[in-house]
């Protein structure tokens, strides 16, 4: 993985888990922890990398997730003041360095009900001691089979046939 992008996903998982954010990284970012790493497709000029992170969507975590966001990127804090939560419309992004962030308070395959049960069953992972969250395997394949997009119909053969939890290979 590019040093750049797993830089920042340390320092951002670092601030998540500081602010007590329940989150879990979907997406590409998941794919390249179980599987194996796929550039991001179709992004805006200067942007090389989208990285996917599901959140549970209650007041509270919103609160939470809305510090981290400011303490990750500062610049954000009078957008983030103005934004008005309501849990199926929380769709949030941004951009820093050349990396955008989404963040989803639902998934294709999954309502803003269904992350505390997902949440459960996350996978957690250590690099060089800050925790991350990820959803699980079969979740990830899950929320791909519903989207079908090709590079997601690609993404499942390789998460079907790779055992690989980690970015290190």
């Amino acid at each position: 993985m590019d040093k750049v992008l797993l830089d920042s996903l340390k320092e951002f998982a670092y601030i998540l888990d500081k602010n007590n954010v329940e989150y879990m990284f979907v997406g590409g970012v998941a794919v390249a922890f179980y599987a194996t790493e796929r550039p991001s497709s179709n992004m805006p000029k200067g942007i090389d990398y989208d990285v996917d992170i599901w959140y549970s969507a209650t007041i509270s975590n919103f609160t939470k997730l809305s510090k981290a966001i400011i303490e990750f990127n500062p610049e954000l804090k009078e957008d983030i003041k103005k934004f008005i939560f309501t849990p199926t419309k929380a769709f949030l992004r941004f951009s820093i360095k050349n990396i955008q962030f989404e963040f989803l308070p639902e998934l294709s395959a999954f309502t803003y009900k269904d992350f505390s049960k997902c949440f459960q069953d996350r996978s957690l992972y250590d690099l060089d001691g800050i925790p991350f969250s990820f959803i699980a395997k079969e979740g990830l394949i899950l929320n791909k089979q519903t989207t079908a997009r090709p590079k997601d119909k690609l993404d499942i053969t390789n998460l079907n046939k790779n055992s690989y939890k980690g970015f290190s290979r």
